[in-house]
């Protein structure tokens, strides 16, 4: 492909970002916390429509799902929280590509924490402030501005384009999960999330999420007890220790971690009234681990730690994921990354958990080629005064569009 076709699709992008600050600026305006999708993927279905593409929505079909070996149970329904995607039909039978992003959020606690209204979408200093904002929702907008960018620059792409904005990608990976199992796969994969423009992921930790319920005897708040609160640091203890043991014990490091293995208490609660010896004391958390372990060996080593307490496992389970640094995309990509301002691409292995194991792992339509790449800059994600670097909008999104043309092929060139 010319030089120039690369000019004409950058020249789009500078041309069509401020409209699409605006719509970032509209989806952080809608809260989209997970099982609360609904009011902001009409707006991607919106927009997917305006741009052109062939737009399907779907809800996530649990009892299709119910028995596939990665899926995650929730105490949630399904009903009215579709998936949406949106493909760009090539014009042959070029290499496919498909862009990932996902429209949930974490929770908003204590807003009066932060400096900036977490729904405001406030831009201070080139960054765009709320909850969402770089986690995920820049990306979404990122991929929908690539196919717009492309159609307007009038590069007719041989391969397909598709763009999901999935559900839950924070608590389960059910929603790419149900958007894999729909078809929506292809030649190569980029979830666009969790990085800087010069890094890529292929590779994360196993993760489990937990509850912990230590009983109680209900009762007058003179009563004799137990009190499953005053246990609580008991437990902490116990679990601590486990992880410190694996740490002390691991053979080889993860990335740039020593200790890899990770614990955290993300929530607890118990009792109804100041007055009464609480019945029950829950503990939410989650444990990463590395590969040699396994979700089933780790949710035994979280039950050996807390004896004979109860501990559930609903929600998120994951293996230890470990893909292909070199793999084809994430070659095609560095090069891309390179030509646009001399920028090396380097690979970051990360403590969180993504959902590319869902194309890996595919029953049909399997991929390897498949990376986690953009939406570029942003801190204090899942905390107070999240933000997104809106510098790396058109930066990403131009290399997006140019590894779209160099993985798909462009048909002609006006």
């Amino acid at each position: 492909m010319t030089n120039a076709t690369y000019a004409r699709v950058n020249a789009a992008i500078e041309r069509l970002t401020p409209r699409y600050v605006s719509l970032l600026q509209e989806l952080v305006r809608i809260p989209s916390q997970t099982g609360q999708e609904a009011a902001a993927q009409a707006v991607v279905a919106r927009q997917m429509r305006e741009i052109g593409l062939a737009v399907e929505t779907f809800d996530v079909d649990l009892a299709a799902l119910a028995v596939h070996p990665a899926f995650n149970r929730t105490p949630r329904s399904y009903d009215g929280r579709p998936n949406v995607a949106g493909r760009l039909h090539g014009t042959g039978a070029g290499k496919s590509l498909l862009l990932n992003a996902h429209i949930d959020t974490v929770p908003v606690e204590r807003a009066d924490t932060w400096t900036r209204e977490p729904f405001g979408a406030e831009i201070v200093d080139g960054r765009l402030y709320g909850r969402g904002a770089c986690d995920d929702k820049a990306g979404i907008v990122e991929s929908l501005l690539v196919a717009h960018a492309l159609r307007d620059a009038g590069v007719n792409l041989v391969g397909d384009l598709s763009i999901v904005s999935v559900i839950e990608d924070e608590t389960s990976g059910n929603g790419t999960l149900a958007s894999v199992e729909r078809g929506y796969t292809a030649d190569g994969v980029v979830i666009v999330d969790g990085t800087w423009p010069e890094r890529f992921i292929v590779s994360h930790l196993g993760q489990v999420t937990f509850q912990i319920r230590i009983p109680g005897l209900a009762g007058h708040a003179t009563s004799a007890g137990p009190n499953p609160i005053a246990s609580v640091g008991d437990v902490f203890d116990r679990v601590r220790a486990m992880v410190e043991r694996k740490n002390t014990n691991c053979a080889a490091p993860w990335g740039d971690k020593a200790a890899p293995y990770f614990v955290n208490f993300g929530r607890i609660y118990g009792g109804v009234f100041p007055g009464s010896v609480p019945a029950e004391c829950v503990i939410e958390g989650q444990y990463g681990f590395p590969p040699p372990d396994t979700r089933e060996r780790a949710k035994a080593e979280l039950q050996e730690a807390v004896g004979p307490i109860a501990i559930t496992f609903d929600g998120l389970e994951t293996e230890p994921h470990v893909g292909d640094p070199g793999n084809e995309l994430v070659r095609l990509l560095t090069t891309t990354v390179e030509r646009r301002d001399g920028a090396v691409l380097k690979e970051s292995i990360i403590s969180g958990h993504a959902d590319l194991r869902h194309y890996v792992n595919a029953r049909t339509g399997a991929t390897r080629a498949v990376c986690l790449y953009g939406p570029g800059g942003g801190r204090n994600v899942h905390g107070a005064d999240e933000y997104f670097e809106l510098a790396h909008l058109p930066l990403v999104a131009f290399n997006l569009a140019s590894l779209a043309i160099d993985w798909c092929g462009a048909a002609s060139d006006r």
